[in-house]
């Protein structure tokens, strides 16, 4: 007999403001953007982008969200990890500002130390090699903000550039 996973969360609704042609506020978009899997059992919601900082927010058009935008202006996304996973390190040359606000996860930095986190908490990671792991039986998600930053050159010179085993 077969365990059933719990449902994952809703996707989240976005609303994106700004200003029209009179410069008075308006709302330019408001949507429910779809998560995609990410082919581990994660999914991810890419939700906005900008490819320069600082952002051009004198744009109406709104361009798709693009991952590379991380590495040159900002990047907003949610991410869903399901109960009983651990994922592999990674590292980006981003900081990433994220939230928990679903569940509980446990962040695994390249040297083994271990934060379990919890609704609500927040890291700042700084491109750093880690792991997302969700030990529960519930979905978990997290809610990130990746900015471009410096690599992080190490006392040989080296630098550390982006590690990506998806």
């Amino acid at each position: 007999m077969s365990t059933l996973q719990p449902p994952r969360h809703p996707d989240t609704n976005l609303v994106i403001t700004g200003h029209n042609t009179n410069g008075t506020t308006t709302i330019l978009s408001k949507t429910q953007p779809e998560s995609h899997p990410v082919g581990d059992g994660t999914h991810i919601n890419p939700l906005f982008s900008s490819s320069t900082f600082p952002a051009d927010i004198s744009q109406t058009i709104i361009s798709p969200p693009d991952l590379d935008d991380g590495n040159k202006g900002s990047f907003f996304t949610t991410y869903d990890i399901p109960p009983s996973y651990t994922g592999p390190q990674h590292r980006s040359v981003t900081i990433d500002h994220v939230i928990v606000t679903k569940g509980r996860v446990v962040l695994t930095l390249g040297d083994g130390a271990r934060v379990e986190l919890k609704e609500g908490d927040t890291v700042v990671q700084r491109g750093t090699m880690h792991a997302w792991s969700n030990e529960s039986g519930e979905w978990a998600r997290l809610v990130s903000v990746l900015m471009p930053a410096r690599p992080i050159s190490i006392g040989s010179g080296e630098e550390l550039g982006a590690v990506w085993p998806f």
